[in-house]
């Protein structure tokens, strides 16, 4: 079985390309025993936002946001909401120049944990790069357990399906990475956000091969797909015999998501003797002119999975991209 070699090759990775470090003026603290990071910075209004992750898995994606306002040493803050949403609890904050103390804050009825509460100590960026190549180097080794463990956990007929997974996570794992990148940006050292953004990549690995397809996900067309990350594919054949199709991806939270819709015809549609099938799919957009720049999508299904191939199909995709492999689930009920 091929291996995939990680570490070493994000040496290379980093070579040569523009990063994003945490803002001058942000805080951060970090407390040991839990694995919870804790950050503030400078909000709108004169207010300072509180972002809290909890990294207890190795590139945790857990954040919670708050903010408030900060008077010296002390703030009061709760979660950021919508719009005409109830924030909940209300917490207190005491900072120094060597940790963070939170508590709910006082004469509260029923204050909810958040998970949030607790002692923070203060570090320096070279305590935060070394605990973020850390981390980095942890979710690395969980995703090789993951793999490993996978060749017994996964179906028999979704095993093709990881094959091709490995063979296509280097360059999504790169997607990733680039798409935290601030255009444009000076800074060519590996800072620690740059760690911790490669960890969470490798952790959306590690959580996408570990959680298997829903056990009554069907072998046909039929169901719901989504990637390791705001990748969604929606299926159904119709009575007429056509399967018609509608991704959508939304890679960066709060940017618009992109989407496609086709139908491919009974004609476009095939089973190979595996039971593998594969649909083919031209989308005919009348904003298109010229017709060779017309989007295509190639539908693989493997197993419970689904291989996503796309051509021309960037303009659709907003800032991310729909290829990739995905895991289903049945049609829900009605």
């Amino acid at each position: 079985m091929r291996e995939l070699v990680l570490s070493l090759a994000l040496l290379s990775i980093f070579a040569g390309r523009s990063y994003s470090a945490s803002p001058d003026d942000a805080l951060q603290f970090y407390d040991e025993e839990a694995k919870r990071y804790a950050t503030l910075s400078k909000g709108d209004f004169g207010s300072t936002h509180i972002t809290v992750r909890l990294a207890g898995d190795p590139g945790s994606l857990y954040e919670w946001r708050g903010q408030g306002q900060r008077r010296d040493k002390e703030m009061t803050f709760s979660r950021i909401v919508g719009e005409g949403e109830n924030p909940g609890t209300y917490f207190n904050a005491k900072i120094s120049d060597s940790k963070l103390e939170i508590d709910y804050k006082p004469q509260q009825k029923e204050p909810q944990d958040a998970g949030i509460n607790g002692v923070y100590r203060r570090l320096n960026e070279a305590k935060m790069l070394q605990l973020a190549k850390k981390e980095f180097q942890a979710a690395d080794e969980r995703l090789q357990l993951s793999l490993k463990n996978a060749t017994k956990t996964w179906d028999r007929k979704d095993r093709p399906a990881l094959d091709l997974w490995k063979d296509q996570w280097p360059k999504l794992r790169q997607r990733w990475i680039d798409i935290g990148t601030v255009p444009g940006s000076t800074n060519t050292e590996k800072t620690a956000q740059d760690w911790v953004r490669v960890a969470q990549a490798t952790a959306r690995g590690y959580y996408f091969v570990e959680t298997l397809p829903d056990a009554k996900t069907g072998l046909g067309w039929d169901g719901e797909y989504y990637d390791l990350g705001g990748g969604y594919a929606s299926l159904r054949i119709g009575a007429d015999g056509k399967l018609r199709l509608t991704l959508s991806t939304n890679r960066v939270e709060g940017q618009e998501a992109g989407t496609l819709e086709a139908t491919a015809t009974p004609e476009q549609l095939s089973e190979a003797k595996n039971g593998t099938l594969t649909a083919k799919f031209n989308v005919v957009d009348a904003e298109v002119k010229d017709a060779a720049k017309q989007a295509q999508v190639t539908l693989t299904k493997i197993g419970r999975y689904l291989h996503v191939e796309t051509q021309n199909a960037e303009r659709y995709a907003a800032k991310g991209w729909f290829d990739g492999i995905y895991r289903g689930y049945p049609v829900p009920p009605p």
